[in-house]
């Protein structure tokens, strides 16, 4: 070797410290152990950023991950940089961190370390690759995609970096396939497209065929190609190392065959069985598949099992198929199989299994995946095997087995991301809270307390869920749809005060076509809440807002039961008006319908407020002549005629329906108090003879017209009861019908009708309070056609019936008479001795 003289030496230019420094590098790259001392240096001198970039590029050329990555890392990025700078330490640092992922010699080690640093080349892609590793980052990104299970983002990422070159095209042509089969994204015939080209490459050796057709005859397989899938099988075998490959792929061919056979078959009959045929030919893969197990090496012999519980499954024989299934789940040879098996088994479970199998599989698929971070995707992506468990709760709450579901839920927590788990959840409590209350229902669509309150814990427990849910994905799209969720649960639990609170959120981040709705349960809740004020500015905002929205007419129901609330009854018809005029709103809509009774209903309780407030003496007041009264009669009496009008119209235009019913009965009711005013009319001193007639005839036609509609309802309502359909509040209707039929035919002085009328009431609710109400105004009869030893024998008739009204019906006698059990004693006594 050489030598160099002194005068060389002293001659020579002096070497700066940047120059020692890489001559020490390239000295510590020999002895291995450069990362440490280019960190030590590092600390104690100024990094030249374009050396050191310069560098790192050339050991990433030559593969040296670890010495690039310890570069990187020993540079600060600042804003003094360039864009080139940037990209270049962006794509060196990450690419060498996905480098040496990919050297990891184990596949779970592997993805784990992967899943880590992938962001880190995504980040590097979104700020630009160098121009020189454009192509080589973006193969990169996909590759690292595909072992991660990313198939959309790989098969994207493969398309733009293959392109013309003919090295990629080899090494990455045939991911990009399976890439394209696995996407959502992509059709079957893309990825056919693909692996077509990929055969035709002279370049690949005989083994590299052989796959390529193996997946060739998968593609194929999806697409329901049977005959060439086979063939692509048997060009695959003429590879010695790949024939148990080809046979194992032929049988899943043939059980997609016979699958296919059985669904043509049980769309004609859903209950056929399985045809002789495709039973030989699942009969025929089960042999195979038998001897490939037996025969292959232990990882394919797993994939053969697997593909043989599924056969099974196809047959009907579940406890085969769950055997052979639990069986290639608790292997640890084979991930992806392992994954595999857990949902096919778990599938199984939900349909033909027990709670505790399927809780007992969740909590064993749970704990051998662990950290969803390694999932093996080589058969299965996390994003569909998170789909098929998905399924499976779904499936379970369809089978109204509502608490296994959520328990499963619970034990796969660990798979999905934590506010997945937690909208499961939610909708599990909330079909499991409808359910509840739909099963439970009488005949006549009303349920118990019991009932009512368990159904609203449940929502409750749903609104709660869907509330989390709605945190954890403040970020994202989702967000006030969740919060809708559980403002629609809170609300069926009749928690208001926490539907209002998510409601300011919602109407804050909601887009404004949705706000109508959020304005629509926040006046609902406002009104439960007695806020009548708060719910009435709520619902005009609605009104102006979005006058053309289909809700502003809900709006103006609400806001006309707010105003109703704060006894502006004026306004609350206004509202109610405004909808019936509206030239857009059918009469058969829902919105006019309801209006429409409301409407009746308002008129109604107004004009029996007036008539109450002028009939009833007010205590140490002396009542003032009728002449003084006489405006606000003639006042009340055309709101009667009105209200009248009305709830007669909701009977002719929506016969049948329960509130149909509601506006006969206060139609009857109304008739029955607008003969008063006549009545009183035509006893005036000032009134004349031909009006006196006129009024007469009007009382008379009222209290006729109240007979016949009482009567009527209740044929209507009788018929209904035979089957046991009449909530609590038209049992009541029916009970005041007798009664009001008969009391209407005693104004009209028709004694011997109304003596009739009161028996029918009698016998109708024997041994009930009501049959001493009809027993008083039966003896009236007789008394007004003097039969005094009736009328006698009616009130101690009272009294016996009162003595065997048994003591469980005491609280009746408030809600239905005038009296308690005691008063009534007193009463009869009374009525009796005077």
């Amino acid at each position: 070797m050489d030598e160099t003289t002194a005068d060389d030496k002293a001659n020579a230019p002096r070497a700066t410290p940047w120059k020692l420094a890489s001559i020490a590098v390239l000295a510590v790259v020999a002895l291995g152990t450069f990362a440490t001392l280019f960190a030590t240096y590092a600390q104690r001198t100024s990094v030249n950023v374009d050396a050191t970039l310069k560098l790192a590029q050339e050991e990433y050329n030559e593969g040296r991950w670890k010495v690039v990555n310890s570069l990187t890392q020993s540079l600060i990025a600042s804003p003094d940089w360039t864009e080139e700078q940037r990209q270049m330490h962006a794509f060196l640092d990450a690419a060498s961190a996905v480098q040496q992922a990919f050297e990891e010699p184990e596949l779970d080690a592997l993805r784990v370390q992967l899943s880590l640093v992938i962001d880190k080349l995504k980040h590097a892609e979104l700020i630009g690759f160098p121009e020189i590793y454009a192509r080589d980052g973006t193969l990169l990104l996909g590759h690292a995609k595909y072992r991660t299970g990313d198939f959309t983002g790989a098969a994207i990422a493969f398309e733009q970096g293959i392109q013309n070159r003919v090295d990629a095209q080899r090494r990455f042509l045939q991911p990009l396939a399976d890439a394209q089969l696995r996407s959502p994204e992509y059709a079957p015939a893309a990825a056919l497209a693909t692996i077509d080209k990929y055969l035709t490459l002279q370049t690949i050796d005989g083994i590299e065929r052989a796959e390529g057709n193996l997946l060739r005859a998968r593609i194929l397989r999806e697409q329901s190609e049977w005959d060439a899938a086979l063939a692509a099988t048997r060009q695959a075998a003429t590879e010695p190392s790949v024939d148990a490959k080809a046979r194992l792929e032929s049988t899943k061919i043939q059980l997609g065959l016979a699958a296919d056979m059985i669904r043509d078959r049980r769309r004609i009959s859903p209950k056929a069985t399985i045809s002789p045929e495709a039973r030989q030919i699942i009969d025929n893969a089960l042999e195979e598949l038998i001897e490939i197990a037996r025969t292959a090496d232990e990882r394919l012999g797993l994939d053969a099992m697997l593909v043989a519980g599924q056969a099974q499954r196809l047959l009907g024989e579940y406890d085969k198929a769950l055997g052979l299934l639990g069986a290639v789940r608790q292997n640890h040879v084979d991930p992806a199989v392992s994954l595999a098996g857990a949902i096919e088994e778990l599938e199984i479970l939900a349909d033909h299994g027990t709670a505790q199998e399927c809780i007992g599989t969740s909590t064993y698929l749970a704990r051998d995946l662990g950290d969803p971070t390694g999932f093996d995707p080589r058969l299965i992506s996390l994003e569909e095997f998170r789909r098929r468990l998905s399924l499976v709760v779904d499936n379970l709450r369809q089978q109204q087995r509502f608490e296994t579901a959520i328990d499963v839920t619970q034990e796969l927590r660990p798979i999905f991301e934590p506010a997945d788990t937690l909208r499961m959840e939610a909708a599990s409590y909330a079909a499991w809270g409808e359910n509840v209350l739909a099963e439970n229902l009488r005949p006549d669509a009303t349920a118990d307390r019991a009932t009512l309150e368990r159904s609203k814990e449940l929502h409750a427990m749903a609104g709660k869920a869907y509330a989390k849910a709605a945190e954890l994905w403040f970020t994202s799209p989702q967000y006030p749809d969740l919060l809708w969720d559980a403002i629609e649960q809170y609300d069926l639990a009749h928690l208001y005060q926490p539907c209002l609170d998510l409601l300011e959120s919602y109407l804050k981040y909601q887009q404004r076509d949705q706000l109508p709705r959020g304005l629509i349960l926040q006046a609902k809740a406002l009104l439960a809440l007695k806020d009548y004020a708060a719910a009435m500015r709520t619902c005009d905002a609605c009104i102006v807002e979005f006058p053309r929205d289909s809700l502003s007419y809900e709006a103006r129901l609400l806001a006309a039961a707010a105003a109703r609330e704060l006894g502006d009854s004026s306004a609350a018809q206004a509202y109610l008006e405004a909808n019936l005029q509206d030239g857009l709103l059918a009469p058969d809509s829902i919105a006019w319908r309801d209006s429409l009774i409301a409407l009746s209903e308002l008129l109604y309780a107004d004009a029996i407020a007036t008539h109450f407030v002028l009939t009833t003496p007010k205590p140490n007041q002396a009542t003032p002549p009728i002449e003084e009264l006489a405006s606000q009669y003639r006042e009340n009496q055309q709101v009667f005629d009105t209200a009248i009008r009305r709830l007669e119209e909701v009977n002719t235009r929506y016969p049948g329906l329960r509130e149909a019913r509601r506006a006969v009965y206060l139609a009857a009711q109304a008739h029955r108090y607008a003969a008063d005013w006549p009545k009183l009319r035509a006893e005036m001193a000032d009134t004349l003879d031909s009006s006196r007639r006129e009024q007469n005839l009007i009382h008379s036609n009222h209290l006729a017209a109240a007979a016949e509609t009482y009567r009527r309802l209740r044929s209507d309502l009788n018929s209904v009861n035979d089957d046991g359909a009449l909530s609590d509040l038209e049992q009541g209707m029916l009970r005041n019908c007798y009664l009001g039929e008969a009391d209407a035919l005693l104004g009209l002085r028709r004694y011997e009708d109304a003596i009739a009328a009161y028996s029918a009431t009698i016998n109708r609710f024997i041994n009930e309070p009501i049959a001493l109400e009809a027993l008083v105004q039966q003896s009236r009869c007789f008394e007004a056609l003097d039969r005094q030893a009736d009328v006698q024998r009616i009130l101690k008739q009272a009294q016996q019936i009162l003595d065997r009204i048994p003591p469980e019906y005491d609280d009746r006698f408030a809600q239905t008479t005038r009296y308690d059990r005691a008063g009534w004693s007193q009463f009869l006594q009374w009525l009796l001795n005077s």
